[in-house]
């Protein structure tokens, strides 16, 4: 999704709820009101523009953020994404030189890139009725940087009374083109700015469907759904399977492997797709009432306005309906919202220790990959080697080692018995706590 907001307290608001309603997971933002101080939230160089991430995207690592004035990129992994925002007051000369400062952005991607935005630019290829001079520009660039249009049709993403345009752009590259679909302007969702949304889906390079992890990085099963006849037949079959190698790596593989094929075999999985709120935390059923009143009078002043011969009154007196609708609609927001801190802080008298206090502990945070899952590999190796360093590294200052016997270093280690196994397992079952990476629980009423 993308949009201008017009730098519109409200119009940010609504973009909000519209993207837990449609459940947007990427939303590029044109003069947002205030780039927010959060982990999905990533904003330009002079808050002109935002990327925001929803909660089954994973913000790109800090290594694959770029960052300038006027424009903000993330890296996806096989896809980046690009914002930018142009404003119309400036010359064709900075234009041009902001067109070249892209030019590296796009062209030092590893992938296919998107590139949407407010650009002030038009042209004939994205549904203009007339090309400008920056629109020009932008088909030399696109040119240059093999990016073609995915808008479609001629409906105007930028509506005021003097007139209606086609700024609001999104690109793509040549070779993923195909993968924008459903590209479309919101005509009937009333945002509060002079801007329209728009919405794309982009469908995946390959047929093949994503794995299904959990936003903690593996599977998760369902231990109250389990089958224990299927559990012990499933792992009778397991122990079937000899070990390929007798190193200890080989041996924690087949382990592994073999405890998710004994839990897939006796339980169902978890899905991984979180319960996500269909509205923002505010919303409230009288405020879809005044959002259709308003799509209602906008569409009554733009039909009076297509007439070939218009009476001022009644052109002025629509406007003025519809501006005035839209004030009832910005003012009942902001009393919901009021009404919604104060619900929230009601909570204190009634349950000190639960989510207010989570709020300010930064305890309530949407479901996510872990920190170290989204990070870059080379800073993740730099971080690893740091905090753990090898042996051969690692120098004792203080502490004198003495010359052991050969007896000492020719000492075997007992092997473990299959007492010493029982009561691991059993100390394990007496745990309650979540399971690993891996998703195999540990508790004693997952297994025999």
């Amino acid at each position: 999704m993308q949009g201008n907001l017009n730098h519109c307290a409200r119009s940010q608001d609504l973009l909000d709820h519209y993207a837990a309603q449609w459940s947007i997971d990427i939303a590029v933002v044109c003069e947002p009101y205030r780039v927010l101080t959060r982990s999905n939230w990533i904003g330009d160089a002079d808050s002109s523009v935002a990327l925001v991430f929803g909660p089954n995207i994973a913000p790109p690592p800090l290594g694959g953020v770029i960052k300038g004035r006027g424009y903000v990129g993330g890296n996806l992994g096989t896809l980046t994404v690009v914002g930018v925002y142009f404003s119309p007051n400036r010359p064709l000369a900075h234009f041009e030189a902001f067109l070249l400062a892209l030019t590296s952005v796009v062209n030092g991607a590893t992938g296919p890139v998107i590139v949407a935005g407010d650009f002030n630019a038009k042209s004939a290829l994205w549904g203009c009725p007339a090309t400008d001079s920056r629109g020009r520009a932008m088909e030399r660039w696109m040119a240059s940087t093999d990016l073609v249009p995915a808008n479609r049709g001629s409906v105007s993403t930028c509506v005021r009374r003097q007139g209606e345009s086609i700024v609001d752009i999104t690109l793509v590259s040549s070779s993923a083109a195909h993968r924008i679909v459903n590209w479309r302007v919101q005509e009937d969702t009333e945002t509060l700015s002079d801007h329209r949304l728009i919405r794309f889906d982009v469908t995946s390079h390959t047929s093949e469907p994503a794995p299904t992890t959990s936003p903690s990085g593996g599977p998760r099963w369902s231990v109250r759904r389990l089958d224990r006849v299927l559990l012990e037949e499933a792992a009778v079959v397991a122990s079937w399977a000899p070990l390929s190698s007798a190193d200890a790596a080989s041996g924690a593989e087949w382990l592994n492997e073999a405890s998710r094929n004994i839990c897939d075999a006796s339980m169902p999985r978890v899905s991984s797709t979180a319960v996500r709120r269909r509205q923002a935390y505010w919303w409230q059923p009288e405020l879809m009432q005044l959002q259709r009143a308003c799509v209602a009078a906008r569409r009554r002043y733009k039909r009076h306005r297509r007439r070939r011969l218009r009476d001022e009154g009644e052109e002025q007196a629509l406007y003025d309906a519809y501006r005035g609708t839209c004030k009832t609609f910005r003012d009942a927001i902001t009393k919901a919202k009021r009404e919604a801190w104060e619900e929230w802080l009601q909570l204190l008298d009634d349950d000190p220790w639960g989510k207010p206090y989570k709020w300010v502990r930064q305890r309530l945070r949407p479901a996510a990959p872990p920190l170290t899952q989204n990070l870059h590999p080379e800073l993740r190796s730099r971080v690893i080697s740091a905090l753990f360093p090898s042996r051969a590294e690692w120098h004792s200052q203080t502490v004198t080692h003495r010359a052991e016997s050969s007896e000492d270093e020719e000492q075997e280690i007992p092997p473990v018995s299959v007492a010493e196994l029982r009561e691991a397992v059993r100390r394990m079952g007496q745990k309650n706590t979540a399971p690993g990476l891996d998703g195999v629980p540990g508790r004693r009423g997952s297994w025999p």
